[in-house]
């Protein structure tokens, strides 16, 4: 049993001790420990400073590990003793400890050297490895660390001796299970449908007053948000009701930017077309794209899907980016100068003065997606979402049912890609340029996890995607070069904690009246 225990520990420790050590290297920990300063002190703490916070840091991730190996052993062990507890926390913290003692003994002998270790780690200058070591003094440094985690580990054995004793984790699950059955919303909505209406008028009002308090760099990051929910929701009737998997969606997303570009730009053909007018050319192209595409592959499933959509995406981006092509598309240098739309003279006849510009194209993105979340809601709720739906689960069983899962694929490739098109012309004529770089295959990855973060076939889901997936990086943009490091870990503990997506979709459920079952009985009987 203590033989278990001792492996068990000493692999948490060597993974909490690596973890120490990359954070301590890319220079993380202390950035973190600074945003945690200005958040709960408003005071700024010196440049890589060692600060409570910063020890708290260390402390907390030893915690979090050391619980981690509770929480495993008890399930393979059954039940810790309080001796097995200390020696499994006093293994963690010894192992950790010494890794992250280790550390700063190289560190310092570089420093003491006069290397640069920026030769090989290029966040640690030597101010950094100074405010590590306390200004070169190592065995002061080596001592904090070493007590850092041994006291993350006892903090984390008598938290979990706690919840054992008072079972409080069961507790709370139960406590939420009961307030879960107690608040039904969706039934109060069913019985009251009056408040579900008053409900979505105020969310709506407020969405729509949200544009005047907010201000200009709020206004960028919540259109961006927008034009990839408008996307995801346009993947999601592929992807998560008709279950095919696209990979290659950036694709309808540029054939929509660039038509909508050289309809409006003053070059290369001088057409400069109405805004609306080009807005629904650039939603039909994109269509008549996802038509080209879908007919050929309605046949295929699963992986030979995503390959054939993922070189229809590169054959597109290879082609605006073309030499060849730089008279019809402008080549690597994009399209320049493309058209916005006129802010109508309503806003300055009741308000006194126009709104800025950024004001008004976000709520032209507001209006367009309104009208998609719309449509969305009526195709999900529809025959033709029930008929994906059923394609999703069984394709050879909805062609049993007489679904022609053939007609059905090619009509969700054409609806999501004249999606993406308006999407695509949203986004062209925001920044009034447009490129190849903006098209490459990042954007169609980030368009997927939208949808399988938010929850495939999840409308609100979609919309929480959107979100997460290019709201949450800009939240995190104090952290700089560690913000994406951050996003990750926080998806990865997403997908662990909720691998169905954050809203999962509600599977319908087929209710039968007592009435009818007691008419089926008698029916069956001899």
């Amino acid at each position: 049993m203590m033989k278990t225990i001792l492996s068990k520990s000493s692999k948490f420790g060597i993974v909490a001790g690596i973890i120490l050590i990359f954070c301590e290297m890319i220079n993380l920990t202390s950035t973190l420990a600074e945003i945690l300063e200005k958040l709960f002190t408003g005071g700024t703490a010196a440049k890589n400073a060692i600060t409570p916070f910063y020890m708290g840091l260390v402390v907390g991730l030893i915690v979090f590990f050391t619980t981690i190996n509770f929480l495993r052993t008890r399930n393979s062990q059954k039940k810790y003793s309080f001796g097995q507890g200390f020696f499994a926390a006093v293994t963690i913290s010894i192992v950790s400890g010494l890794l992250i003692s280790l550390l700063n003994i190289i560190l310092g002998s570089y420093l003491v050297n006069g290397k640069d270790v920026r030769v090989y780690l290029e966040a640690l200058a030597p101010d950094v490895i100074r405010a590590f070591l306390f200004q070169t003094d190592i065995q002061k440094a080596v001592t904090y660390y070493f007590m850092s985690t041994i006291l993350g580990s006892m903090a984390a054995l008598i938290l979990f001796w706690i919840s054992q004793k008072t079972n409080q984790p069961a507790k709370s699950v139960r406590a939420l299970t009961h307030l879960k059955e107690k608040i039904q919303i969706g039934r109060a909505f069913e019985r009251y449908p009056a408040v579900k209406t008053v409900l979505i008028l105020l969310l709506i009002i407020a969405f729509l007053l949200l544009p005047l308090v907010i201000n200009a760099y709020t206004i960028s990051v919540l259109g961006i948000v927008l034009i990839y929910a408008i996307m995801g929701l346009g993947l999601n009737l592929i992807v998560g009701l008709s279950g095919q998997l696209v990979f290659g969606y950036v694709a309808f997303f540029a054939l929509g930017a660039y038509t909508f570009g050289l309809l409006t730009a003053p070059k290369p053909f001088g057409i400069e077309m109405n805004f609306w007018l080009a807005l629904l050319v650039s939603l039909i192209v994109a269509g008549i794209g996802g038509f080209l595409v879908g007919l050929p592959i309605m046949n295929l499933r699963g992986d030979y899907l995503a390959i054939v959509t993922l070189g229809f995406a590169e054959i597109v981006r290879i082609l605006i980016n073309s030499n060849l092509m730089a008279d019809y598309t402008g080549g690597p240098q994009g399209i320049k100068n493309i058209g916005q739309p006129i802010q109508p003279s309503i806003f300055e006849k009741y308000f006194g003065e126009p709104l800025e510009d950024n004001v008004w194209f976000l709520y032209l993105i507001i209006f367009v997606f309104l009208i998609v979340l719309y449509a969305a809601f009526r195709l999900q709720y529809s025959r033709t979402g029930r008929s994906w739906e059923a394609m999703r689960e069984d394709e050879t069983v909805a062609q049993a049912c007489g679904v022609t899962t053939s007609s059905y694929k090619v009509l969700a490739i054409v609806i999501g890609a004249a999606i993406a098109g308006a999407a695509g012309a949203l986004y062209a004529s925001r920044n009034t340029y447009t490129g190849p770089s903006e098209y490459a295959f990042m954007v169609s990855v980030n368009a997927l996890a939208v949808v399988v973060v938010g929850g495939m076939g999840s409308i609100p889901g979609t919309l929480l995607g959107a979100f997460i997936i290019k709201g949450l990086p800009e939240l995190l943009r104090d952290l700089e070069n560690y913000r994406m490091v951050v996003f990750g870990a926080l998806l990865i503990v997403m997908m662990i904690i909720r691998p169905e997506g954050i809203w999962p979709v509600k599977r319908r459920k087929l209710s039968v009246a007592p009435e009818s079952i007691e008419i089926l009985k008698e029916d069956l009987k001899p």
